[in-house]
This record gives structure tokens, C-alpha cells and sequence, in this order.
């Protein structure tokens, strides 16, 4: 038995032309066709898409289209990777500067000083042990009488045909008081003129290490007065030392 059409069936009518498209509406004349406790599917809403840190650990089943990816899901292409540059076989040679342009004016070495002897000087000489000579000063005094001058330029020329050994001239010299400044200067003087007989001698400038120790020790037991002339070899040069230009 059908029941009246009800008077709002074209009211259900219009509001079913409202819905989206993916929406069904069922409009029927007669109540009894119409579903009775039937579950409805309910159309579950899109998931939000994941960050891109969350979706690099996931793992995907289908890559997705260009198209249809989100734009925060898409990755920046990672920048290429730099090439390592190749090792050269050879180191580069070394640069040669070229000559000044304009004239450098050079100057002549220093001659020594020419020492002459003092007759009232009251120095004289010693043989050190090793082979060495000590000269001993008067106080306050750098003078060589004739004696101890012949001497020292007798010894000079034993070693000038040695250069294989560098010579070291120790001087010492003292004064009453404190001062420190007068003995140093004294036995500098002193260095400086057995020095000077070398060169005489011809004994080359870069064998003779002056050095002037002013004011002796406490403990020292030898005359305060003095210059030790001492000689030892050359040092032998390292294996593993290269040239200034780097090169082997």
C-alpha cells in the first residue's frame, strides 16, 4: 500500500541538486524502499601530508608523481660534490728573482785592525790544555806586548790551514766595584784584538767566534784576566737538511 506523496518532496528534491558531486542522494516516493539501520560509509578525511624529515624515514611503497606530490614534500636536489684536485708529481722550481734594475753600490769588509805591540804591556801567553792558548791581560788594559804578540800570530798560522775547525776567543776582565758594564766593554776590546791578528794571519772571519764574557764567575779559578783561545770542529750537516730553495 502506498502511502501520499509528501507535500516536501520537492524540497528533498531541490537540496539533492545542491550536493557535490561526490555525494549520492536518494529521493523515493514510498518511505518503505527507503534503507532502515543500514550503516552509511562515511568518507574518512586526507591525512595532513608528514614533514619532509618523517617522510625520508618512511617507507614509500610507489614514488609519487611530480605532478601530484606536495611542494614540502619535494626534496632540494642536493648540490654536486666538488672533484679533488690532482696532486702535482713534481713540487714547482723555484722562483729566480731577476736582478735590480739599477746599480746597488757594495761596500769592501772592514779590514782588522792593525795591533801593534806596547812595550810596557805585561801580558803573556799560555798552552791550554786540548791544544788551546790563553793570553793574560794586564788590569784594564787590551795591550799585547811584542812577546805575546808573536805568539798569537805564530798559533794563528797553524790554524789558518785547518778550516775544517772554528776557533772560539772567550775574554774575560774584571774591575773593583759593581760594575758590570766596564768589564764587559774590556774584555770585548780584548776579543776583538786577537781577533784582528787572526785575520792578519789569514784566517777567514767566519772560523772566529769572539765572545765577550765581561766579569768572570764566582766560582771561576782562573785569572779574571784573560782571553781562552779554544778550537773546535765543525758540526757535520744533518742528512735530512734541505737547501734554502726546498729543493732535495
Amino acid at each position: 500500500m502506498y502511502r501520499p506523496i509528501l507535500t516536501s518532496l520537492s524540497v528533498a528534491a531541490a537540496l539533492a541538486c545542491l550536493q557535490p558531486s561526490g555525494a549520492h542522494a536518494q529521493v523515493s516516493s514510498n518511505l518503505d524502499d527507503l534503507p532502515q539501520g543500514k550503516p552509511v560509509a562515511v568518507a574518512k578525511p586526507a591525512a595532513p601530508p608528514r614533514p619532509a624529515h618523517h617522510a625520508a624515514a618512511a617507507p614509500q611503497t610507489s614514488k609519487p608523481s611530480a605532478a601530484t606530490a606536495p611542494a614540502s614534500s619535494v626534496k632540494a636536489s642536493a648540490p654536486a660534490k666538488a672533484s679533488v684536485p690532482g696532486v702535482p708529481p713534481a713540487p714547482p722550481p723555484p722562483v729566480v728573482l731577476p736582478p735590480p734594475f739599477v746599480p746597488i753600490q757594495t761596500h769592501a769588509p772592514v779590514p782588522p785592525a792593525d795591533i801593534k805591540p806596547v812595550a810596557d804591556a805585561k801580558t803573556r801567553t799560555e798552552t791550554l790544555e786540548g791544544g788551546g792558548m790563553r793570553v793574560l791581560f794586564s788590569p784594564e788594559s787590551s795591550d799585547l806586548n811584542d812577546e805575546s804578540l808573536k805568539s798569537v800570530e805564530a798559533y794563528a798560522n797553524t790554524l789558518k790551514d785547518q778550516p775544517e775547525k772554528r776557533i772560539i776567543l772567550t775574554a774575560y776582565a774584571t774591575l773593583p766595584g759593581d760594575d758590570i758594564s766596564m768589564p764587559r766593554r774590556i774584555s770585548l776590546a780584548r776579543a776583538l784584538t786577537i781577533r784582528s791578528i787572526f785575520i792578519k794571519a789569514g784566517v777567514a772571519t767566519t772560523r772566529l767566534y769572539p765572545r765577550a764574557m765581561g766579569r768572570p764567575d764566582k766560582g771561576d779559578a782562573s785569572p779574571a784576566d784573560r782571553l781562552d783561545i779554544v778550537t773546535e770542529s765543525n758540526p757535520q750537516p744533518s742528512e735530512s737538511a734541505t737547501p734554502a730553495s726546498g729543493t732535495p
